[in-house]
């Protein structure tokens, strides 16, 4: 039943994300022009909204395909008519590489990372049985010690790679996101660069050995306008800037900010004390970052989640010397949050127009998609 729909946001039960669609719109929007002004591709990372409905919005404004972490997630997206599919992490055990399999019969233009010739040769046998090709992104280590191989290995990577009969090497993948919520722009576009000029001088040196390398990928949300100064990138892959998250709000930008189109809503459910209140969203609600939510509904208070459990959520003044009382029993605060993972924590967005009037509900159906 859809008896939400009409009501004010402020009327829905507690913890809810909302999205305000059209500042949802605007924001992915606004990444399509930037970065066709910037003549590089946009191929959206969906780990951040994990929504089929989203990213059909995100292709239907320009994207060329959507990135995902997991082979789980990118079913859920074949099985909903998204291509394009970028799984930007290694495919290693047999129950994921046979649902490669699957996947490359729904969505056969998918692509996939690799940084390990052993997985590489395993997969390689795995699609002559089934009679697939695969395109690959050789996935490079940009110093997060995660994922991707050293650098200095690429070249006799890819080398070895293109011998792999039913493996179709198309690129290099380089994502640096231990750099993406540096505050400061010029210390953030200095550390970028230094790792994407490395990588675009392997580009060239794949090149200069007559071996095509059409895509250079990477980037987030914090990077994505610095990288696009560099001529080798072909194509971005920036996730939260279509909802924006506290986390993103606190760096410097080049250009134009995206806006905050998703939110928290919690409710005051205990007001015994005259220090504070108690909220109903605790960390099974909003997932603990380094970054506290920042109540934007009422600017002069503070949330904290330290000591008060899974459940409850603990709400004061952040000024002891201004005269701003705390909010009353029942109240609703509305609260920007950390987006990505916060988000794998519930089943759906509602989704609000200009005035707070609840006009839908879209499923969070990534949700949950872990392996």
């Amino acid at each position: 039943m859809n008896n939400f729909i009409g009501l004010h946001q402020s009327q829905l039960d507690t913890p809810a994300l909302i999205i305000n669609k059209t500042k949802l719109l605007n924001n992915i929007q606004l990444m399509h022009s930037l970065t066709k002004n910037k003549n590089v591709n946009l191929r959206p990372h969906a780990k951040t909204h994990k929504c089929t409905t989203i990213a059909k919005l995100q292709l239907e404004n320009g994207a060329i395909g959507i990135c995902v972490t997991k082979i789980s997630e990118a079913l859920v997206m074949a099985k909903a008519g998204i291509k394009g599919l970028l799984i930007t992490s290694p495919v290693v055990t047999t129950t994921k590489m046979n649902n490669l399999i699957a996947l490359l019969r729904l969505a056969p233009d998918s692509m996939l990372v690799i940084d390990n010739l052993e997985n590489a040769i395993q997969l390689n046998e795995l699609l002559q049985k089934n009679n697939l090709p695969l395109n690959v992104l050789i996935d490079i280590d940009a110093g997060i010690g995660r994922t991707g191989i050293n650098m200095v290995n690429v070249v006799d990577f890819v080398s070895q790679i293109i011998k792999l009969k039913n493996i179709n090497f198309m690129g290099l993948q380089c994502y640096a996101g231990h750099i993406q919520h540096i505050p400061n722009l010029q210390e953030r576009r200095a550390l970028s660069h230094n790792i994407l000029n490395k990588v675009s001088k392997i580009k060239l040196k794949l090149v200069f050995q007559q071996i095509k390398c059409a895509i250079l990928t990477g980037s987030g949300t914090g990077t994505f306008s610095l990288d696009a100064e560099i001529n080798e990138i072909t194509e971005v892959q920036p996730g939260s800037y279509c909802v924006m998250d506290q986390e993103y709000n606190n760096i410097e930008y080049k250009e134009q900010l995206f806006v905050t189109a998703m939110t928290m809503l919690t409710t005051v459910i205990s007001t015994n004390h005259k220090t504070h209140v108690t909220v109903d969203a605790g960390t099974k609600a909003l997932y603990k970052v380094d970054t506290k939510p920042r109540i934007i509904s009422h600017p002069h208070l503070s949330y904290d989640w330290d000591y008060f459990g899974d459940e409850h959520g603990k709400v004061f003044n952040n000024n002891t010397s201004n005269n701003h009382t705390l909010p009353q029993l029942g109240e609703t605060l509305e609260l920007a949050v950390a987006c990505d993972p916060t988000i794998n924590l519930f089943d759906y967005f509602y989704i609000v127009d200009e005035n707070g009037i609840v006009i839908d509900r879209w499923n969070i159906d990534l949700r949950g998609c872990c392996q």
